[in-house]
């Protein structure tokens, strides 16, 4: 497939949104050259001994990169094993971005990048508005949450965090195998960009059987837990960015959980969000 594409299933709920070319050139080439703020946290990220899974897995990146790797980002995530039935465990901010962790660098990629994720935001208002607006609702309410509680390293990263999203992965120059993602609802849509100088590549959701072609600045929103999908490795620069929200934290901050986008609610949400 190589067009705009929405992909909906038998009852009319949609499972992905495609949208090649949503980026340009030259918007891709300046986040592209902001990943050098991130190369020194990337390559430490790699993995040899299995420790990480296989997304910190040195095998499935690009051997002869100069930049390549993978790291988690969010406001506040909550740590392994600790979740919002327990009242003594509350959201911290992902390692990285702590102010303890001393990687300033973060910090000034995500004020760099903060037009770009407010794009993206953006699309998942046109495409599925009631999870842009429980995401956005729930950043409010971690913001709150941050100030009750003294949360100094929130309280500073929350107010440069410009996404709807509440967490995001930077994968740089990797292969992704086939699998589902974690941590979300099936019925929600993360969002994907690819960027990059890299030659022919598709990205494969397996149980529909379908290939998509992925150049550089192509956007794809799909519903990620449900769906099993896989990108093989290729020559080139390639990066992917991945938006994705924790069915946790809306629990945490009492926010409804939305239910899938059905195609019959496209027309209504656009007329919604007329200006």
């Amino acid at each position: 497939i190589t067009y705009p594409t929405v992909l909906i299933d038998k009852e009319g709920g949609i499972l992905l949104w495609y949208l090649p070319n949503a980026i340009s050139q030259a918007y891709q080439s300046e986040v592209w050259n902001s990943l050098g703020m991130l190369s020194i946290l990337l390559q430490r990220s790699l993995k040899s001994n299995g420790t990480g899974g296989w997304w910190h897995n040195v095998k499935n990146f690009r051997n002869t990169a100069n930049v390549k790797g993978t790291i988690d980002l969010s406001p506040a995530w909550f740590q392994q094993g600790h979740g919002p039935s327990n009242p003594t465990h509350h959201p911290e901010v992902s390692l990285v971005l702590k102010s303890k962790s001393r990687s300033k660098e973060v910090r000034e990629w995500l004020q760099c990048t903060a037009g770009l994720h407010a794009v993206l935001s953006g699309a998942l208002r046109l495409i599925h508005l009631n999870m842009y607006l429980h995401g956005w609702e729930a950043i409010a309410r971690l913001r709150s949450k941050a100030a009750a509680r003294q949360d100094q390293d929130m309280e500073v990263v929350l107010p440069m965090w410009n996404s709807v999203y509440s967490s995001m992965s930077v994968m740089v120059n990797r292969a992704s195998p086939p699998h589902k993602d974690t941590n979300g609802r099936k019925v929600w849509l993360d969002t994907l960009l690819t960027i990059g100088n890299y030659p022919q590549l598709d990205f494969l959701v397996l149980e529909l059987g379908i290939r998509l072609q992925y150049n550089p600045g192509t956007v794809i929103a799909l519903a990620g837990s449900a769906l099993v999908h896989q990108v093989d490795g290729i020559d080139g620069d390639r990066a992917c960015l991945a938006y994705y929200m924790r069915e946790n934290v809306h629990q945490y901050v009492q926010v409804p959980l939305c239910e899938r986008p059905h195609i019959s609610d496209i027309a209504v949400d656009l007329q919604a969000v007329r200006p």
